[in-house]
């Protein structure tokens, strides 16, 4: 996996001298969009959980533009993520797992493929990213979208530009990119990701389960639940007995064994991570990516905030709830300086003072139906 924050500084320094390099062949006036593109190219390569947030209007696009054939590109460790929504006839993936030589190679070698198609229109959905915005200068598609936002500039490339609001649900903000291009999804652009039935070994057909999540996310570790606090959930829900445990990690976990607890971390790609959230009872977890997979297959979640604000991240719908404990300093993470982390404190205090008792009294109000339809703010048990 690449540095993450390398990342950055390639996409806001360098990505500004290849905006400006390039910006000079740019077109001289805006195209319009097209009645009935053939080929759509969407452009979408962080955060795994946007992606299966956008799953609806990704499926809204397919459905305006039927005659249309669409193309995702996105970063390797997405990939499946994007094939699972159901919209996209070929996913193009860049590695970006094995280091920058092997993503740069791919670069190089998926810039001329995408010239040579021809793309009638292309979705840049990226926030504010140069990088996207330069691809979508290489690219040449005939009309091109994306975001912007006063004080930032990325080169002009884009010929329908539709203002990032930071201040609402990331789900207004793909209303408003895809309705920019004709796409309104409705009700029945709604509905479960493609997925594999999964049933895990020690589990009973029609035997209730709770998930929990023990990942240590590399991208920004400092949204991750400690896993002492885990731990104390664990046991609780052991103790009362009336639910089996799954704990689940993108890496393996070691983990005592105990009657009632199945240990599937390390085991699960994307597609049976959300069979298995198909059938579960309930979701617990810190703010990441899986959060949103289990949302999309219709699962219940408790999820915890802290860096990031789920007034514009949480699943949406009275089948979940957020904790959050809204510190002064809460949310710290700047979106315009690609998620860049301004933490002022010493540690993530933000999600530490969130304890196993709120999330149980979380998970008690969720599987009893009687969860509020908004977020929780909670207050911590101690000073912070």
């Amino acid at each position: 996996m690449i540095n993450i924050a390398a990342a950055r500084v390639l996409d806001r320094y360098a990505g500004y001298f290849a905006c400006l390099l390039l910006s000079g062949f740019k077109k001289s006036s805006r195209a319009a969009l097209p009645e009935a593109p053939s080929k759509i190219l969407v452009l979408k390569f962080w955060e795994g959980g946007l992606i299966v947030m956008g799953a609806p209007w990704f499926r809204a696009l397919k459905r305006r533009y039927p005659g249309a054939e669409i193309h995702f590109l996105t970063l390797d460790v997405n990939a499946q993520l994007a094939g699972m929504t159901g919209a996209a006839g070929k996913v193009i993936s860049l590695r970006i797992s094995s280091g920058l030589p092997l993503f740069f190679k791919d670069l190089a070698r998926a810039l001329p493929a995408l010239r040579a198609e021809k793309y009638d229109l292309l979705l840049d959905l990226e926030f504010l990213s140069r990088f996207s915005a330069v691809l979508t200068g290489l690219a040449g598609a005939a009309c091109s979208a994306g975001f912007k936002k006063e004080g930032v500039w990325r080169g002009g490339f884009h010929d329908i530009t539709v203002p990032l609001d930071l201040g609402a649900h990331m789900t207004a903000n793909y209303r408003a990119i895809f309705g920019a291009v004709g796409a309104e999804a409705e009700a029945r652009d709604s509905g479960p990701l493609e997925c594999e039935p999964y049933v895990p070994e020690g589990l009973k057909p029609g035997e209730r389960y709770i998930v929990l999540n023990y990942d240590r996310k590399d991208i920004m570790p400092e949204r991750a639940w400690p896993r002492a606090n885990y731990e104390a959930v664990l046991s609780r829900l052991l103790e009362a007995g009336e639910y089996k445990i799954a704990a689940i990690s993108q890496r393996r976990v070691e983990m005592p064994e105990r009657p009632g607890l199945l240990n599937l971390s390390g085991r699960l790609d994307y597609r049976r991570l959300a069979g298995l959230f198909a059938r579960a009872r309930l979701f617990i977890t810190h703010d990441s990516g899986p959060l949103h997979i289990a949302a999309a297959m219709g699962c219940p979640t408790v999820s915890i905030f802290g860096p990031e604000t789920p007034a514009g991240y949480a699943p949406l719908g009275p089948k979940h709830k957020a904790l959050y404990l809204g510190l002064p300093c809460s949310p710290c993470i700047d979106t315009l300086k690609g998620k860049e982390l301004n933490c002022v404190r010493a540690g993530n205090d933000c999600v530490t003072g969130i304890t196993p008792e709120m999330v149980l009294k979380a998970a008690k109000e969720v599987l009893s139906g009687e969860v509020e339809p908004r977020h929780a703010k909670v207050q911590p048990r101690h000073k912070i």
